[in-house]
């Protein structure tokens, strides 16, 4: 079913009309319900990659007690070293970068503490890195290469067992971060109406990362979702632009994706493939169809319904009907489809960690740290 054909059903059975953007919302709102009550097969995708970065310790440094500034002599540093650490010499201490005003050039988060230095070496690396931005949750990390699964750690035992990571190599280890609110905004977008399209001047998108489905980009008013990344310059998104982006307009990519550190630290680029449950498309449009099997699309019904009889003030059939058979059906569909139960928790989701009464139909799995699937 298109979304237009369940706003129109919605429409009909409450008898509500002039309120089309309230109807998509709960269709939209219906939807998320679905994702969200249970780890569904069919949102699995096998498809997320991280390309570990190569330590970079080219040059010397001069570096001051108490200054956030690194001054390089040799040194080719990019505006991509921002966000990875730096330690210097032999030291155990590690500093995050915030800036790189240029080549030779840093700013540290925090003061160096370390004893003044005019000609130190120094690494550069990074441990942490960005996930797909429609990671809702992951399952396994592998290494391709070796063939082996990093194990996951709890944060507490990572800490406690690594507090201040020094050993290179290929990663062993893995931990969850959780999100970090960060933004991209280098360069300047266009979007003309009726549109899907957005064009960069002065932008390297593919080389971001983590920019990509469902990264979210902000312009003024506007708020849009990636579809794709096609280009360094071009960007698909979701939704059909409706207020026009003039020329040279200043812009945000929101950059919240969930983030894993790794163990030991990336010495050489290496690719680590991961299992992981996507967020569903959102439905902006009247012929977007849903992201669930169309046999189940007529929950939709339901479910909008509910919120909308609600906001009508009718509140028994809201609470009574509508929202008894939505979350009837979304149980029988959980039996017909999510005959396994995936036990791996990290979600964005605040229910990720509460513990299920076995036979429950509402979709909140045993917290484990075990990533195997279980029956």
């Amino acid at each position: 079913m298109y979304r237009l054909e369940i706003a129109e059903t919605v429409e009909k059975i409450s008898n509500v009309t002039s309120q089309r953007t309230l109807v998509n919302r709960a269709i939209q709102t219906a939807l998320e319900r679905v994702y969200n009550f249970h780890d569904f097969p069919y949102y699995i995708q096998d498809k997320g990659c991280i390309k570990t970065t190569n330590d970079y310790s080219t040059g010397t440094v001069s570096i001051t007690n108490g200054s956030t500034t690194v001054t390089g002599s040799g040194t080719s540093w990019t505006s991509a070293m921002v966000g990875r650490k730096i330690r210097f010499e032999s030291q155990t201490a590690y500093y995050r970068i915030s800036a790189v005003g240029s080549t030779i050039s840093i700013t540290l988060e925090q003061p160096f503490q370390g004893t003044t230095d005019t000609s130190a070496t120094y690494v550069i690396f990074q441990d942490e890195y960005r996930l797909a931005p429609d990671v809702d949750k992951y399952k396994i990390i592998k290494q391709i290469e070796n063939g082996i699964p990093l194990y996951s750690s709890p944060p507490t035992d990572f800490d406690e067992s690594n507090p201040m990571p020094t050993a290179y190599g290929d990663p062993t280890l893995e931990v969850m971060e959780g999100t970090l609110l960060d933004t991209y905004s280098t360069g300047t977008i266009t979007g003309v109406v009726n549109t899907s399209t957005l064009t960069g001047s002065g932008t390297s998108w593919t080389s971001v990362e983590g920019m990509g489905r469902m990264t979210k980009i902000k312009s003024g008013t506007s708020v849009l979702t990636v579809k794709s990344v096609d280009s360094d310059t071009q960007i698909t998104v979701y939704e059909t632009i409706s207020t026009s982006i003039a020329a040279s307009s200043t812009y945000e990519a929101i950059m919240n994706n969930l983030r894993v550190q790794v163990n030991p630290l990336p010495d050489a680029q290496k690719l680590l493939y991961y299992r992981y449950f996507r967020i569903p498309a959102p439905l902006t449009s009247d012929y977007d169809i849903p992201d669930m099997p169309h046999s189940w699309h007529w929950l939709l019904i339901y479910g909008a319904l509910a919120m909308v009889l609600l906001q009508k003030g009718d509140v028994t059939k809201a609470q009574e009907i509508a929202e008894a058979r939505f979350v009837s059906g979304m149980g029988d569909m959980k039996l017909k489809l999510g005959s396994f139960t995936p036990d791996r928790i990290y979600s964005r989701r605040s229910t990720d960690r509460m513990r299920s009464l076995r036979g429950r139909l509402d979709g909140l799995e045993e917290a484990s740290y075990d990533r195997r699937f279980s029956s």
